[in-house]
């Protein structure tokens, strides 16, 4: 009976207007993480459940931790609703079964029946995003990878800032909604299993003063839309914020961003407190320095993975 309480409450819960703000989600998404991290596993999918209904949200990871939850309650069937609507934005299965939740709780037969769907949903994915651009990003990432030690790996790295600058000037930023996950068939440096859009964020890390050039308000309002997840921006705000990236060193460009946010991301040489620092973080929608230090507890005690790349 609580169980069906929950489920009904959370659906009135996330009734939301047609003009979603993803910001709204993140925050909710956080309580959440907080419910994870406490082990209160059956709150957590009741909510979880609910709100990727409610905002159908790009991110690959999240359907992933959706269905890892169920795992935990046992709850195979919503699970592998969940494990089929992470494929269709861009999970590989080889993935699923390198978590161990994944590989404990389904049997063969499970995956049988899983795979015997695989080309349906991977033709979903692929007709949900812009393949070709797709492809061009990945290859702007190898090259970019690939060319670290040269000589002209700065003009690589401006070159293809340039590429992501001239699709934010048409209003698009080129997110997972847009251009997918990362793919190693595409780019063989990249990592397929972190669900993550590194092809993008990695140029805008040791681009110089990536967000000054492209002005906060306007990635403020890509994260509202759900194209740039609130993490990845936290982490080129750091690099940018304490000048990390090497070329910096040989760069005469001129620029600092006026707020002073602290997100204590990983680089971050600035110190604050820890309320300072969880009150920015909850105003973009990431979880407290607590929650993220007990994630990884909860990864080691139940074979789960709530850490994904930059997010």
């Amino acid at each position: 009976m609580r169980y069906l309480f929950l489920s009904l409450f959370a659906v009135f819960l996330f009734q939301i207007p047609n003009e979603k703000d993803f910001i709204n989600y993140h925050q909710e998404y956080n309580n959440i993480e907080d419910l994870i991290v406490e082990e209160k596993f059956e709150e957590a999918e009741v909510l979880l459940n609910a709100l990727l209904i409610s905002y159908s949200p790009p991110f690959a990871k999240d359907y992933v931790i959706a269905a890892e939850i169920c795992l935990l309650n046992n709850n195979n069937e919503q699970a592998t609703y969940w494990i089929k609507e992470s494929i269709k934005k861009g999970v590989k299965v080889q993935c699923l079964k390198d978590i161990d939740v994944f590989r404990d709780k389904l049997n063969n037969s499970d995956w049988s029946r899983l795979e015997s769907d695989l080309m349906s949903l991977q033709t979903a994915y692929l007709s949900s995003i812009r393949i070709g651009l797709s492809k061009t990003i990945h290859r702007n990432y190898q090259k970019e990878q690939l060319s670290k030690k040269a000589k002209n790996y700065k003009g690589i790295v401006y070159s293809n800032f340039k590429k992501i600058k001239e699709l934010l000037n048409e209003n698009t930023y080129p997110g997972e909604n847009l251009i997918g996950i990362d793919n190693s068939d595409d780019a063989s440096k990249i990592d397929d299993c972190s669900f993550d859009n590194s092809k993008i964020t990695v140029t805008l890390l040791h681009y110089t003063h990536p967000i000054y050039e492209l002005t906060e308000e306007k990635l403020i309002e890509f994260i509202k839309k759900g194209s740039l997840h609130p993490r990845e921006f936290a982490q080129i705000y750091t690099f940018e914020k304490n000048r990390i990236s090497k070329l910096y060193k040989t760069s005469i460009k001129t620029g600092l961003i006026k707020s002073d946010y602290n997100f204590k991301f990983p680089f971050e040489k600035r110190k604050s407190d820890s309320q300072r620092v969880n009150k920015d973080r909850s105003n973009f929608g990431i979880c407290s320095l607590e929650t993220d230090r007990k994630k990884t507890e909860i990864e080691e005690k139940y074979g789960i993975k709530l850490k994904f790349g930059y997010k």
